[in-house]
């Protein structure tokens, strides 16, 4: 493709001749077994000394890391990642607080700050800048997540987005602004639902549990 066609902004590299007859003619076996030596080597040797743990953290069964200088990861006391999580730290720094959780099939991307006793459901996406051709947003320079806040099944986080404490994001919300401390959200993309939830039990005439009631 032509540079044109990326407004500029990017331009494919194309191989060298070198690499076009390495390519060519080493067997395909071959390279798929060299690939996954040298990524799987990689991605334990940024597990073990690019992310900085408290005490008694834990990571589930098939956990990957992703990670390029000079950025790091700081897992909070306490803190556990589930099994096939994915923690990309290619473009900024990943910050996690105590007493978080992240659930089976997650995909946790820098630049992003995480409070204390956050929990997510399974397959959670909280993205970051990941796009060749765009740069990142000054005024938006990571994504924040406050204390106590429950990310349920399925939830997509924007990059950049600011999420309060002990707010609620509903299953399969997309969050695409900032969400204020204590809101219920849901939707796509996601919406503030506290009022109407609220009203709900009014009419129903009970009282919400001990975590709506921050709503």
């Amino acid at each position: 493709m032509a540079e044109e066609e990326y407004g500029g902004l990017y331009k494919p590299v194309e191989p060298t001749p070198k690499y076009r007859a390495i390519e060519r003619f080493t067997p395909s076996i071959v390279k798929a077994l060299t690939k996954r030596i040298y990524w799987g080597t990689k991605r334990r040797y940024d597990r073990c000394m690019n992310i900085k743990k408290g005490r008694f953290v834990e990571f589930g069964d098939h956990f990957r890391c992703d990670r390029d200088a000079p950025y790091r990861a700081y897992i909070g006391d306490r803190s556990f990642f589930e099994s096939y999580n994915i923690l990309n730290i290619q473009l900024g720094d990943v910050v996690v607080g105590k007493n978080c959780g992240f659930g089976v099939f997650n995909i946790v991307m820098g630049p992003l700050e995480v409070g204390d006793d956050t929990r997510t459901g399974p397959c959670v996406k909280i993205l970051g800048p990941h796009h060749p051709i765009l740069d990142i947003d000054e005024r938006k320079p990571k994504t924040v997540i406050g204390n106590n806040v429950r990310l349920t099944t399925g939830t997509i986080v924007l990059f950049g987005v600011k999420i309060g404490d002990n707010a609620v994001v509903s299953a399969g919300s997309v969050v695409t602004k900032d969400i204020p401390e204590g809101a219920f959200v849901g939707g796509n993309p996601a919406r503030n639902l506290t009022s109407i939830t609220n009203k709900a039990w009014s009419l129903a005439g009970a009282k919400p549990d001990v975590h709506a009631q921050r709503l």
